[in-house]
């Protein structure tokens, strides 16, 4: 393990679950000297479990692991809404659509 690595950290698992979703939608990262496209299915799947995380951490975080995870979790939500069109949530079936 690299020396400069930081310690394991609530905060550290949050940013390593973020980092992966933020691959999976597509943005460059500098130590990739390719980007493989955007996959929304595994940028959702990350997204959400760093929710996962934070529902179950309820009431065992400190303040500012609470805010850095909300702020994370907001910006990683607000972008995924670029890849994925929202869900359907009533109305006519679009032409095509499989019940």
């Amino acid at each position: 393990m690299n020396a400069a690595a930081s310690q394991p950290s609530l905060s550290a698992l949050v940013n390593l679950l973020a980092e992966q979703a933020l691959l999976a939608m597509g943005v460059p990262h500098p130590m990739m000297p390719t980007q493989p496209p955007a996959n929304p299915t595994v940028a959702r799947f990350y997204v959400d479990l760093v929710g996962i995380l934070k529902d179950k951490t309820e009431g065992h975080r400190t303040e500012s692991e609470t805010r850095e995870m909300d702020d994370i979790l907001y910006h990683l939500r607000m972008k995924i809404l670029d890849l994925v069109p929202p869900r359907p949530t009533g109305g006519p079936e679009p032409e095509g659509a499989q019940p």
